[in-house]
């Protein structure tokens, strides 16, 4: 197989664990970013890949994006990993239509794309796709409504590009749970709502990246998805965890 690996978001949070974890398995990865240059520069030279930068709301170029990526690694990708996502809040009460087609773009619509442009390249025998989604789909709630909606939408393009694209190219998804702090969570506040799960530990962001790496080399397994959330999923809540204990307006 093929062991180049393009893997958006890359620069930071979830996605630098997962680029260091694929480098750490012999993957040579490329560094896909948005706006955090510094950082993907940086974490290439540490593994010795390659970068490339790129607006996932584009959807128009995305196949442009892909182009650069292959060059970049200097042959075919062999493998995908859409870890890439913007997370923004909203509720059914009050969408924000501009917002929810953004969110839209940029979680679903470019990660379908960016598989498609993948088992498109003519002579990749066998190539991998891996979709990161949400503990949130087994655990619902009308918190961050659209992103919801579009982590629901990638969930059923990862079952049909499994199909679509087989035999091919495997695709899968990872769901994590609650895994780093997110918006403007202190460290006591999310040290505390991290253990809310089953497990009562935080989840990891290695732990994440484990189960991609995992997959991205499971030659048996494709349309599946693997939830990395210490069993957060089957606690239920009328709220997102990230709220727990918080007055909400």
């Amino acid at each position: 197989m093929n062991r180049t690996v393009l893997v958006t978001g890359g620069a930071k949070r979830i996605g630098a664990a997962i680029v260091r974890a694929c480098a750490s398995a012999g993957w040579r990865v490329v560094i896909h970013y948005g706006c955090s240059r510094d950082e993907a520069e940086a974490l290439a030279a540490e593994i010795g890949g390659v970068t490339i930068s790129g607006d996932l709301a584009d959807v128009a170029a995305i196949d442009a994006l892909f182009a650069r990526a292959v060059a970049a690694a200097g042959g075919p990708i062999g493998a995908l990993v859409n870890s890439a996502s913007r997370f923004e809040e909203d509720r059914p009460e009050t969408i924000d239509a501009a917002l929810a087609a953004q969110l839209y773009a940029i979680n679903c619509t470019a990660p379908a794309l960016l598989g498609a442009a993948l088992a498109s390249q003519s002579g990749l025998n066998h190539g991998a796709i891996v979709n990161l989604l949400d503990q949130k789909l087994q655990n619902p709630n009308p918190d961050f409504f659209s992103y919801s909606l579009t982590k629901y939408a990638l969930a059923g393009a990862t079952e049909m590009m499994a199909m679509a694209f087989a035999p091919r190219i495997r695709v899968n998804a990872v769901a994590p749970g609650l895994t780093l702090p997110s918006g403007d969570q202190s460290a006591a506040e999310y040290d505390r709502v991290a253990r809310e799960n089953l497990l009562r530990r935080p989840v990891g962001a290695d732990q994440v990246a484990a189960a991609v790496v995992y997959l991205l080399d499971a030659a048996s397994v494709t349309g599946q998805t693997i939830h990395v959330d210490s069993g957060q999923r089957f606690l239920k809540r009328d709220g997102d965890v990230m709220f727990e204990g918080r007055r909400r307006g």
